[in-house]
């Protein structure tokens, strides 16, 4: 076995330029399935991390329908409240209507939030300046904000965050513009990387503040949060308060009520299926890698049927014969899994980096990597190295 090996090994030696072709499919194929992986894997733990700022005993609530009637009333927020599980109820407006002017005196669309002063109770909003609402703040329905630590960068042409803490900006809100004090700074909810023309800016506004200027009125809102005792399963009262929403306000299939857990589960879900998509997409490569390698073994027997002939009538076997060039098909197609595996992961981890997430390697692509490879050289070699074992010496020897 350890001269069949050391035959092998030369062989692939002696044509490099042949073993470096042949294998780039594989190379190909595996580096492409683990920068998908690996990104894929990045996104989920993204996600998860916005998931984790919120309790895992928080039910969201959103309205599907934003006409008049089927907007959240304080009125379903004190029926919901009334639930014996239930710990609060906090509304929010969210809004894509904001606008203000940034440096270059340009239109800048921003994402607006209005939220209660106590919004931290069910989800973190990373303040890394400044200071959060206060519940003055929304009695007298100040014009102060809270924006992201990119909005300096956008607006004000400043790399410092903290630059922005104080200033005021005139926004149009609701079809209003009105001057607004920045008295908090936070963490960008987009990754870092993101980029700025496709990312509005985040932008917090008191609850009450925001039934000024925009639709919904006086207390009412498109979503909100409730917050479930932690004693009890908070996906266990999605239902019924979807159906007590729908009973009150009399329609069906315009609430979506959704626990962050089954919100996660079912990001998830999603990218596990895409990532299954795309992956047997980038697949297909492996499997014609696998033909290229089966074509260049049968072209390899061809042009050494004399060697092969030769080292038959020394008296070696068919099976060793079987087995050098098994041997050869997998070890192209192992270097090709390995260096596909390198690449895939430094690629994901460029990618990445460039988007603002950070790319995983897990077990499971190193396995995947080692195993497919492995197969395909065996699946594919196994033609080509019987046709070699099977030649007959005196023909073999008589090939020019």
């Amino acid at each position: 076995m350890r001269e069949t090996l050391k035959n092998a090994l030369s062989q692939l030696k002696g044509n490099k330029l042949r073993t470096f072709l042949t294998m780039l499919g594989m190379l190909i194929g595996i580096s492409a399935v683990i920068i998908i992986l690996s990104l894929g894997e990045g996104v989920k733990g993204y996600v998860n991390g916005q998931f984790s700022g919120v309790g895992k005993g928080t039910i969201q609530i959103m309205t599907m329908d934003y006409s008049e009637d089927n907007l959240l009333t304080p009125e379903d927020f004190e029926v919901i409240s009334q639930i014996p599980e239930v710990m609060d109820v906090l509304p929010y407006h969210e809004q894509y209507i904001g606008t203000a002017k940034n440096y270059k005196k340009e239109e800048k669309t921003l994402m607006l939030f209005g939220i209660t002063y106590d919004y931290e109770k069910v989800q973190s909003i990373s303040l890394k300046y400044g200071r959060m609402f206060l519940e003055q703040d929304e009695t007298l329905r100040s014009n102060v904000i809270i924006v992201e630590d990119n909005f300096a960068k956008i607006m004000f042409n400043v790399k410092d965050p903290k630059y922005a803490l104080g200033k005021t900006i005139d926004m149009n809100i609701g079809g209003e513009v009105q001057s607004f004090e920045i008295v908090g700074v936070t963490k960008s909810y987009y990754p870092s990387a993101a980029p700025e023309e496709m990312i509005a800016p985040i932008v917090y506004l008191p609850f009450a503040t925001a039934d000024k200027y925009l639709q919904g009125g006086e207390g009412k809102s498109y979503e909100a949060m409730v917050v479930i005792n932690d004693d009890y399963e908070a996906s266990d009262y999605s239902t019924p308060i979807r159906k007590l929403l729908e009973k009150r306000h009399g329609k069906e299939d315009i609430y979506m009520v959704m626990s962050v857990m089954e919100a996660s589960n079912t990001y998830n879900d999603v990218l596990d299926k895409l990532n299954l998509f795309t992956s047997i997409v980038a697949a297909v490569s492996l499997l014609v890698g696998g033909i290229g390698i089966m074509n260049i073994m049968m072209v390899t027997v061809k042009e050494r049927t004399r060697e092969i002939g030769i080292r038959k009538a020394l008296g070696a076997t068919d099976r060793q014969i079987l087995t050098q060039f098994l041997i050869e098909a997998l070890m192209l197609t192992l270097l090709g899994g390995i260096t596909g595996l390198l690449v895939g992961y430094f690629g994901g981890v460029l990618i990445a980096s460039a988007i603002g997430i950070t790319a995983k390697l897990t077990w499971g692509m190193i396995i995947f990597s080692a195993g497919t490879s492995s197969s395909i050289g065996i699946i594919f070699g196994v033609y080509p190295a019987y046709k070699a074992a099977k030649l007959d010496p005196v023909e073999a020897l008589r090939e020019e």
